[in-house]
């Protein structure tokens, strides 16, 4: 029994090998890297989003995990992804990002900053619904201003960090990356 698991094991393992490079086009080095980065935050946004939507349970413990595995690629470790002039196939990457390098690395320290306050206010539940409509009672900004510094995330909403959180990302994709065409 043992000798026929290593080989299927291979087989599967060496079958598997193609579909993986097929997933970015057969990106390589940086770019892979970077785009490997990118699937992992991607999926760590989905799973909060899918909470908010209410088509999983929202669980503060799994925020943490998509909000460190986010922060995980942010800031210095995700400009460092992006050397100048990395524009390899089959790059989602446009050459702005280099000709406005202060604002990608301000997006990308950003993207550290607030998915580490997503981590900070993960238990922050549902709060955000009660300062809408007592915002609205009182003609006031639904949004709670925005402090320097991580720690004022801790107390916010974890709803309103993660729409800063997914705000952030758009801006960057929006300027930053090529769309796919559908």
């Amino acid at each position: 029994m043992y000798k026929k698991f290593i080989p299927a094991f291979v087989v599967v393992f060496m079958l598997g090998q193609p579909v993986a490079a097929l997933a970015h086009g057969g990106a390589a080095g940086i770019v892979k890297e970077r785009m490997d980065a990118m699937e992992d935050m991607k999926g760590a946004m989905k799973t909060v989003s899918d909470m908010f939507k209410g088509k999983i349970p929202y669980e503060s413990v799994q925020v943490r995990v998509a909000a460190e595995t986010i922060n995980m690629h942010a800031g210095d470790n995700l400009t460092k992804l992006f050397p100048k002039g990395s524009l390899d196939h089959p790059t989602e990457a446009k050459a702005e990002i280099w000709q406005e390098w202060d604002r990608f690395q301000h997006l990308s320290k950003e993207l550290e900053r607030i998915s580490q306050g997503l981590y900070d206010a993960a238990d922050n539940v549902g709060s955000k619904n009660q300062e809408d409509t007592s915002a609205s009672m009182m003609g006031m900004a639904a949004e709670p201003e925005v402090q320097e510094g991580t720690e004022s995330f801790a107390t916010m909403p974890v709803e309103v960090v993660f729409e800063r959180l997914s705000d952030n990302c758009s801006a960057c994709h929006t300027d930053y990356r090529v769309e796919k065409e559908k």
